[in-house]
């Protein structure tokens, strides 16, 4: 094993944050996570900027803004009066820092960018294939131009799964809670499924094996609850959530 520690890239990444945000939301109705994403590039790169753009003026995702400026302080505001060319004036404004950074910072070695508008095809290229740096493109599945992938250098796509794992199980331990205090609900499996996927617009099949782990992982069990009903008693299996465990693994707080 070498005693040399690997030598990081010099790198400064640019992030779509409406595409980002806006993806997550209405492809798979989870939340981002900057800070975790910049810890990640950190990692592998000696990170000298990250700059995020979007049109904040939307009330949902300027509340988004206090997240961000625990990741940078470079926020660049692209809101207009023109209501039809707002995502335009993102992408125009990004593109022109991204064509400024890598002609006037020579010494920075890769180039992030997160987005997933083929319309960055032309700039990925140029600077993988004109100036010989790394161009490494992040993007969100189901929303990611083949196009720009195939210009890149490095392609990363997210969200990775256990992170949609953990989110799904997040929003079925909530239900297990707002439920918690309601005698009249009974939580078999697939109403647990049904309920979930309906509240946060997910598939149930993304839900079902959500809720399958946690069983696997012992966080919600099995069990028979007798029943009582105008043609006598019957033996229904509902699922219950292991509190105590999931209170110790960090899952939830009592």
């Amino acid at each position: 094993m070498s005693i040399f520690k690997k030598k990081r890239k010099a790198a400064i990444a640019f992030v779509d944050y409406e595409y980002w945000y806006y993806t997550y939301q209405n492809f798979y109705s989870i939340d981002t996570d900057p800070l975790a994403w910049r810890r990640e590039l950190e990692k592998d790169y000696d990170l000298k900027d990250v700059m995020i753009f979007g049109d904040f003026s939307e009330p949902k995702i300027s509340a988004e803004l206090p997240k961000l400026r625990t990741v940078t302080n470079t926020i660049v505001e692209t809101g207009n009066t023109d209501s039809h060319r707002k995502k335009d004036m993102t992408d125009f404004i990004m593109l022109d820092y991204i064509y400024q950074t890598v002609n006037h910072r020579k010494n920075v070695d890769a180039i992030i960018i997160f987005t997933g508008d083929g319309h960055f095809q032309s700039v990925v290229k140029y600077i993988n294939q004109t100036l010989r740096k790394t161009a490494v493109v992040y993007g969100i599945k189901g929303s990611f131009s083949r196009q720009l992938q195939l210009a890149a250098t490095k392609v990363v796509t997210l969200p990775a799964e256990d992170v949609l794992q953990k989110s799904y199980s997040m929003m079925i331990i909530a239900n297990f809670a707002r439920i918690a205090n309601k005698p009249n609900v009974i939580p078999t499996f697939r109403t647990v499924i049904s309920a979930v996927s309906k509240r946060n617009g997910v598939p149930e099949e993304s839900i079902r094996d959500a809720l399958q782990k946690l069983m696997e992982d012992g966080y919600v069990c099995q069990m028979v609850q007798p029943m009582k009903s105008k043609q006598g008693t019957r033996n229904v299996k509902i699922v219950v959530p292991v509190w105590d465990k999931l209170i110790r693994d960090g899952y939830w707080e009592s």
